[in-house]
């Protein structure tokens, strides 16, 4: 009897793990290129080795359901108004439409949406390097929008005004704990690197 009761645990835990993996998937090529973008935003004449950028494993959950489930889970409050969290270790979690949009913005949409989402991404990707004050991580990850557009690729002109539309985004839509002043913002960006703003060591 208690060999059948610990196989139905067995069961049951397995289908339950099964069920949550199922409910998410991790992107890599998102996380390549947050890591790529990091490291470019650092200065040419100071950059860090690559292997100074963690790793961040991106987790695109597939339904607005599934991600708000996950964070009501963790934290015991509503999710509705969140797009993307990190909690600790190297994973960050992200919104399918949020995934979806920096796509968008990979493959060449580049809208306040789309320029949002990356800076998003960038945001939650910089919580894994150490960088913990919301409204230097929106700014930082604003300005990291443009080295990543350069890393991928695009011109110096596209690069500017993706940076512009995320600093856009935030200006607008962003709770106030999330937001720096555009010119405290531009300041902070040419007087430090992200990397100046770590609070601890992995």
């Amino acid at each position: 009897m208690l060999v059948s009761v610990v196989a139905l645990c067995a069961v049951l835990s397995a289908s339950a793990q099964a069920a949550t993996a199922a409910s998410w998937t991790y992107d890599r090529e998102l996380g390549l290129i947050a890591r790529a973008s990091l490291w470019r935003a650092t200065d040419p004449a100071e950059q860090i080795p690559r292997d100074q950028v963690f790793r961040a494993y991106v987790r695109c959950y597939h339904t607005g359901t599934a991600f708000e489930r996950a964070f009501e889970h963790r934290y015991g409050v509503p999710a509705d108004q969140v797009i993307a969290y990190y909690a600790g270790g190297s994973d960050v979690y992200l919104r399918m439409s949020t995934c979806r949009n920096v796509h968008a913005f990979v493959r060449g949409r580049h809208t306040i949406e789309t320029a949002a989402a990356f800076s998003i991404l960038l945001h939650e990707v910089l919580h894994r390097q150490g960088v913990r004050k919301e409204r230097v991580t929106s700014c930082l990850a604003n300005y990291a929008v443009h080295a990543g557009t350069l890393w991928l690729g695009f011109e110096e002109e596209r690069a500017v005004r993706a940076r512009e539309l995320a600093l856009d985004f935030t200006k607008r839509y962003s709770p106030p704990e999330y937001r720096m002043g555009i010119p405290d913002c531009r300041r902070l960006n040419r007087r430090t690197d992200w990397t100046d703003h770590r609070t601890f060591g992995d």
